[in-house]
């Protein structure tokens, strides 16, 4: 809940702030995945390089969805931010982004947060 809260508060600033798409995307990202590699204990941790299905049975599913969640509201943003329509291929490539940035890293961001308070 943390991470959703912080995801939307950092929205609202970048809106207001009148960021650009990469400054926007890349502070959130480098930063969050920061914290998460200081809170975690291995370094497995950080890049989720276990299999998925432990992964899953780790983050349980309500912490996965958040972190999902708060993955797709840092894009939308970024989009809104510099709106182009997009082609078919640039929403494979989207597609692609955010699969491997939320397999890879963003993927148990809410319990390594949950350690910390």
């Amino acid at each position: 809940m943390y991470l959703l809260l912080f995801t939307i508060i950092y929205c609202v600033l970048t809106q207001f702030l009148n960021m650009d798409y990469g400054p926007a995307m890349g502070i959130y990202l480098i930063g969050l995945g920061l914290v998460k590699g200081y809170c975690s204990d291995e370094l497995t941790d950080v890049f989720n390089f276990k299999k998925t299905k432990h992964l899953y049975e780790k983050n349980g599913v309500k912490d996965s969805l958040m972190d999902l969640l708060a993955l797709l509201l840092i894009f939308i943003n970024s989009i809104l931010i510099d709106y182009e329509p997009f082609t078919l291929f640039e929403y494979g490539n989207l597609f692609i982004l955010i699969t491997v940035v939320y397999r890879f890293i963003f993927w148990g961001t809410t319990r390594t947060i949950r350690g910390i308070f």
